[in-house]
């Protein structure tokens, strides 16, 4: 059964839509969907998908996703934001969503399924359209899928003015991100500007107080000469201009080593890739964004940034990249060019060619194994471990 219902900015709550799988005339399992409204109405709303088993089941549920517009998309097409299955009971966020714009959490398991979103940032939007979708099989085996859909309206007002307060926020969370994530050289060199404002501080103080001195003996020697008097005020006067001037071009020095400091952080932000220490004169760079892989489309993206997808050639490399692949996060896969994309069984790597090693260090136990059919790419998992293409993950690329 499919329904759908429209939600003004009225003094509601919370709104809460029933779906039911029905297989001849059993009632089968709930199918609910909840939205939950923040304090500025629907600007931040909390979308929850979840099946109850307080019916008579009629088959198993095996898949839920939440659907909407693709996060700062103008459009307004349908795309799967986030899903969770009994194949993998972890929320899985997809199509650009990920911790900085909604929290995504749910469970799988039990007699009771459910997965929620919660917007972090406000949806801009004054008509807004989501849909919570339920893949099941029914007692005949056959696929059956459910789903709800909801239309969120909000009011212009209400998006105008949490625009202006949310750019502003935007605006300074980045500035102060930008300024506390300079790089470590940028550091160091600040550092090394304020030692040489401290040595030239000392050595100011140290010709100020020979000069000082000297003015002393020469003013007590020449006391009857009001002109040579003159004349060491002016080279005194003439000493503390250039030193202050001297001190003006490391003040603005500092400045400019302060600036590129910040322009690079705001250059290595929007850059797609984190990026690994240089190992044996080699970079690794990990892709950010968590999508369907396709490993030519991959490849191009590493070749775009003058590298090529991972090829492991020996246990030092491998612990090295394994090590970088889980201080990036363990809750994705991370796809690397080893694949038997050409011949079943016969795994070579994407850009070279070569063969993989085939040496047990460097497989894990029992790998490759094909268990699944199809299962013709590879990932890092503590080593390298057989895996379909085409599931939703990062990839790792490096560079000579």
């Amino acid at each position: 059964m499919i329904g759908k219902k429209n939600i003004v900015p009225a003094s509601f709550g919370l709104v809460i839509l029933m779906a039911f799988i029905h297989n001849g005339d059993t009632i089968g399992q709930a199918l609910q969907l909840t939205m939950s409204l923040s304090s500025r109405p629907l600007l931040y709303p909390t979308l929850t998908c979840s099946i109850d088993f307080d019916f008579i089941t009629t088959g198993e549920v095996e898949m839920l996703s939440i659907s909407g517009p693709r996060p700062y998309s103008k459009k307004g097409d349908l795309e799967v934001l986030a899903s969770i299955s009994k194949w993998d009971p972890t929320p899985l966020p997809l199509n650009g969503l990920d911790d900085t714009v909604a929290n995504v959490t749910g469970f799988f398991s039990g007699w009771k399924k459910e997965l929620v979103i919660s917007w972090k940032l406000p949806i801009f939007r004054l008509s807004q359209e989501y849909r919570c979708t339920a893949q099941s099989t029914d007692m005949n085996g056959q696929p059956v899928t459910t789903f709800e859909t909801i239309t969120v309206n909000t009011e212009a007002s209400d998006v105008d003015d949490a625009r202006d307060a949310d750019d502003f926020n935007l605006l300074r969370d980045r500035v102060d991100d930008l300024i506390a994530n300079s790089s470590l050289e940028a550091k160091e060199d600040f550092h090394a500007i304020e030692n040489q404002v401290r040595d030239l501080e000392s050595s100011f103080n140290l010709r100020f107080q020979d000069a000082e001195s000297q003015f002393d003996k020469q003013r007590e020697f020449m006391n009857s000469s009001s002109e040579t008097v003159q004349n060491l005020d002016e080279a005194l006067q003439d000493i503390s201009e250039k030193l202050l001037d001297l001190q003006q071009s490391v003040t603005q020095q500092q400045q400019t080593n302060k600036d590129q400091a910040v322009f690079n952080s705001f250059l290595k932000a929007r850059l797609p890739f984190d990026f690994s220490t240089i190992f044996k004169s080699k970079i690794y760079f990990i892709s950010k964004t968590v999508a369907d892989f396709e490993i030519s489309d991959a490849a191009a993206s590493c070749e775009a940034y003058g590298g090529y997808l991972v090829e492991i050639d020996d246990e030092e490399e491998l612990k090295f990249v394994s090590d970088f692949v889980s201080q990036t996060g363990k809750d994705v896969r991370y796809y690397t060019g080893a694949n038997d994309l050409n011949m079943e069984a016969y795994f070579e790597f994407y850009h070279s060619k070569k063969p993989v090693p085939s040496f047990l260090s460097v497989w894990n136990e029992g790998e490759p194994n094909s268990m699944v059919r199809g299962e013709d790419c590879t990932e890092i998992l503590g080593k390298l471990n057989d895996v379909t293409c085409g599931l939703p993950g990062k990839y790792v690329c490096e560079s000579q």
